[in-house]
Parts: C-alpha cells; structure tokens; sequence
C-alpha cells in the first residue's frame, strides 16, 4: 500500500472516504450514498442514508488538539437541545459517543471522526442583505443566551480568546522581515494590537466568559427557505458576546452599505436580547481583533502574505481612522 504522503491529493480524499465509510459502520444509519464536500481544515463529506443526510468530519490535529473537537460536540448538542436554532447536531454512535475512533493502515495515524446533521442552504455570503443580517442578529442572540447554561463539567478543554493572538504564536510584531513587514506596517499592526489588546481585557475584566462560536463567517451560516442554519463550531473558544459580533461585524466592515448591514444585525439581536455594546468603539476594536490574527495566520502558514497584509495594513488603518 502506497504512503499516505505520496498520494495525489484525490487519492488521500478516496483513502479518507473509505475510513469515513468504515467509521460509519459504527453509527445506527444505513449508508445511500456519499459525496466528498471539502477539504479546507479537515476532510467532510456528506452522506445521504435511510434515516437522514449527514456530514462526516474528520479532527485535523494541526489545526486543533483533539479536546478542541470533543468541546465542540458538547457544545453542539447542548445548542440543539436548548436554543431553537437549526445547528448541525451531532449524532452519537452505538456506544453512546461522540467521537469515532477509526484505526486503519490506510492513514498515517487513528482518525477521529465525527458525525453530524447536514445543514441544507446556501452560505449566506450569496446573500448579503440587511434582512439577512437582522436573522443573523436573532440567532446570534440566541445562541449566546442558550451558552449561558452550558456546563461543559470535567475534561472540557478549548481555547480562551482573551488575548489578541489567542490562537497561534504571534509572529507579525516580532517577526524581522522588512520585506514581509516593513517599518510602517509593522508599527501599524502593533498600534492596532495594543489597542485591540487594552480592549479585550477591559472586556474580560470581572466577567464570567460564555462559549462562543468564534467564527460567525458568512460562509459559515447557510439560508433555507428564508430561515438561517450555523455551522462549522470548530474555532468555539470561551468569550464574549462583544467577540463574538466582533467577528461576525469584521466580516461586512468594508461593504458598501456596511451601517446598514449594522443596523441590521443590531436590531435582529435586540430582539432577544440587549445590544452589548456601549460604545461603537469597542466594537471596532474587537472587529479589528479579527483582521489582526488573520495577518498574523497567514504569516504563520505562509498563505500568500504578501498579498494579504497589504490588504491587512489598508483595511486596519481605515478603522483605526474611524475610532
């Protein structure tokens, strides 16, 4: 059998179907079919059976520890249970578990698998639109008022987003480069970073932190039907509702009808429950945290930095103009 390492990269999806097809066998469902979905962070594919459609997720120990993904699965079934929201809950196996762990020569090391309800739509990227933004507010406020009564109990291990790079090491304010990072931008990034970085800790100081999504990315919300679904809880972290819309906020920050798209999102969450903002400053700031581990990620993973600091640097200085 050939090494996983020497496999096209079609011949590692056919290698991580078959694991998924084997794993499977452990879930009470009948397979009808599968189709390969993505790669991006970890292999999915979705799976059609007799009782359901279904995604196959696979823990991808370079981007998260395994803790990360047992967290995950906890939180979910505790936000499908209590929320109301369409969340891609998650479907335990004849043993009552989670997680799959499914050994096989065919991958260089256990693969951990999990199996979750398939959210039907489209991302909501394709539909940008303050209406859209409103729903997007409403399940926001949703789920952080269905996080305040998690207890994750003993072994519940995940990120803590109370600091600037929370994720992986920082690079992009230490990192002697001058091509990379030229005096300008890197004295930029670190004014933002100091900045971003008084902010978070004003938020976290004296509060009871929440789990968070992390990543209210439009691609990470399908629409169907009008209504809203969340996935990919991956990046879960402990938080902030102030983060949380952070993050969701940094991601229509330069549309063109950005106010509105704001004004949107605000009113969806008023309905359930109060605007955590005081101040629109705090908001840019926690938008702009975003925009900081984004620069400093694709320094770390050398995903085409030249190419998006530039844009990094031009986007962060027009919000700390804005402050």
């Amino acid at each position: 059998m050939k090494q996983f390492s020497e496999l096209t990269e079609r011949g590692k999806v056919l290698r991580y179907r078959s694991v998924a097809l084997q794993a499977l066998e452990s879930y009470p469902v009948r397979v009808k079919s599968m189709r390969f979905v993505s790669s991006g962070s970890k292999p999915v594919f979705r799976v059609d059976t007799d009782s359901g459609r279904y995604a196959v997720k696979f823990h991808n120990p370079l981007e998260h520890k395994l803790p990360q993904m047992m967290g995950e699965l906890r939180f979910l079934s505790h936000i499908s249970r209590v929320s109301g929201l369409d969340v891609e809950t998650p479907l335990r196996n004849r043993s009552g578990k989670l997680v799959t762990v499914a050994r096989t020569p065919m991958l260089p090391e256990p693969a951990h698998v999990a199996v979750c309800h398939w959210v039907s739509g489209r991302a909501l990227a394709d539909f940008i639109s303050v209406p859209a933004y409103r729903n997007l507010g409403r399940c926001a406020a949703k789920l952080h008022r269905a996080a305040r009564s998690f207890r994750p109990g003993k072994n519940f291990d995940i990120l803590v987003n109370d600091r600037v790079f929370y994720w992986d090491k920082e690079t992009i304010l230490s990192l002697d480069d001058k091509k990379l990072l030229p005096k300008r931008r890197q004295d930029l990034f670190r004014k933002g970073a100091e900045l971003v970085g008084r902010e978070i800790e004003c938020t976290w100081k004296n509060r009871r932190p929440i789990v968070i999504h992390n990543d209210l990315h439009p691609c990470n919300i399908k629409v169907h039907r009008g209504a809203l679904s969340i996935f990919d809880f991956e990046d879960i972290t402990w938080g902030f509702p102030e983060q949380d819309i952070g993050t969701a906020v940094y991601h229509i920050r330069f549309e063109k009808n950005y106010s509105r798209l704001l004004g949107g999102l605000r009113a969806g969450y008023e309905q359930v429950l109060p605007w955590p903002f005081r101040s629109p400053r705090r908001l840019e700031l926690l938008a702009a945290a975003r925009l900081l581990m984004f620069a400093n990620y694709v320094i770390n993973y050398n995903i085409k930095p030249s190419k998006y600091l530039r844009i990094f640097e031009r986007k962060l200085g027009a919000i700390l103009e804005a402050l």
